[in-house]
């Protein structure tokens, strides 16, 4: 009876010492998540379409680092690198063609943000992919990409950015 006392009582002291930890955390005061609607992400890329014409597209911000981007095929599209930063798309509607790899084509044009190095001139060599709804691209930091061509009116995507590195990665 001892023995069985003695292990009831540490495995009550065990199931303590871990359930502490959980109810600690959820009494932290953190948020849930961060959400905001498909509806509202749509609206605010609608009205940020009306407003201007952008070689960059249109995008709203999830959170930092993430967000959602909507391109038109009706102007010209940038070739770029981020030096230190990778970048994670999810095709969300549309379709194109991406090209990565290669090299930019020189002139460079001018950039408000030194995490972009971009040309007007595409990018010589490089894979070129036809790239649709569902697909998912994950570009190392210092990777040349651009959509080459879009299908249709415009191509939407989900775009993580994350820098890894203060220590720039260029392959050309």
């Amino acid at each position: 009876m001892k023995t069985l006392f003695a292990a009831i009582t540490a495995l009550s002291i065990t199931a303590v010492a871990l359930i502490s930890p959980a109810i600690i955390a959820q009494d932290s005061g953190a948020p849930p998540a961060i959400f905001k609607l498909g509806s509202e992400i749509t609206a605010e890329l609608d009205r940020a379409a009306a407003s201007s014409a952008s070689a960059g597209g249109w995008s709203v911000t999830i959170s930092p680092g993430v967000s959602v981007r909507r391109r038109s095929s009706s102007v010209a599209q940038y070739a770029i690198i981020h030096p230190w930063s990778v970048e994670i798309y999810r095709i969300l509607e549309g379709s194109g063609t991406f090209v990565t790899g290669g090299k930019l084509i020189l002139p460079l044009a001018d950039s408000p943000d030194p995490n972009i190095v971009r040309t007007q001139h595409g990018i010589v060599g490089g894979l070129a992919r036809q790239v649709s709804e569902g697909d998912i691209l994950v570009l190392q930091p210092g990777t040349p990409h651009w959509f080459s061509s879009i299908d249709g009116a415009t191509l939407t995507y989900m775009e993580s950015r994350i820098q890894i590195t203060t220590h720039p990665v260029q392959f050309q």
